[in-house]
């Protein structure tokens, strides 16, 4: 994994305990993933989670010195005939905005955009929770979905998270923020002044991070602007309706 992600568009290279735990959190799945092999090599990988009827493309690659020989549209087109051998009803997937060729690759097997997805960096050095209180998971999950005009991605499912032990904050006004150590899983309040408190009552390390904020929820976008948010990945959701394979 790290070889095949050496080159990535975004520097990850994750030490082998940051991998496992990535990989468990979102509900990796090793029936559902599959290796390609040379010289008892791995050379080429698609990890997949699954979830009820879903399935998710965690993480996929190629090693370096294995490119354009069709291994990654092999694992792919495997990895989905299986999801449709056990009755899973879609796969999805993200890929960042400028991988052009994971793109074309993925829309090749079947895959279309569901929307598109901002990352963000904001600096917030003054954290503020006088019109927060904290909460519990359970608690801060249903207020969100009240307020919430989107889902989370599967990265920052409740389900995804839930085990992460993450800090939960709920608004005087309605709203509510999950997040763990500076990163932002879900947020949503019912007026702008709300979301800005949420965010300054979780940035006790001074910055956040929010991965994954639909591009289509002008509310949070105009905020996290005017707030000086530098927007540092674009990525594309992905889905595909298995077919149903007898």
């Amino acid at each position: 994994m790290l070889d095949a992600f050496s080159d990535y568009i975004v520097p990850f290279q994750p030490d082998a305990d940051m991998f496992k735990a990535a990989l468990n959190s979102r509900g990796f799945d090793p029936e559902a993933s599959f290796v390609a092999v040379e010289n008892d090599e791995v050379i080429g990988f698609w990890n997949v989670a699954t979830r009820n009827a879903k399935r998710y493309l965690i993480s996929s690659g190629t090693r370096v010195g294995h490119r354009g020989r069709g291994l990654a549209f092999r694992l792919g087109t495997t990895a989905i005939r299986a999801a449709g051998n056990a009755g899973i009803e879609s796969f999805w997937l993200e890929v960042i905005e400028g991988n052009a060729g994971a793109e074309h690759l993925y829309r090749k097997m079947g895959f279309d955009v569901t929307r598109k997805l901002d990352c963000y960096r904001l600096d917030h050095p003054s954290p503020d929770r006088s019109s927060c209180r904290l909460s519990d998971l359970a608690t801060v999950a249903h207020t969100i979905q009240r307020y919430a005009t989107w889902e989370p991605t599967w990265q920052n499912a409740t389900e995804t998270i839930s085990g992460a032990n993450p800090t939960c904050f709920l608004h005087e006004k309605g709203g509510a923020i999950i997040g763990a150590g500076g990163l932002v899983h879900q947020i949503a309040a019912g007026e702008p002044a709300a979301l800005a408190d949420l965010l300054a009552a979780a940035a006790t390390a001074g910055a956040l991070t929010l991965v994954n904020v639909d591009s289509a929820d002008r509310e949070l976008r105009s905020l996290l602007q005017a707030l000086g948010a530098d927007r540092f990945i674009v990525q594309s959701e992905m889905r595909l309706s298995v077919p149903s394979i007898a």
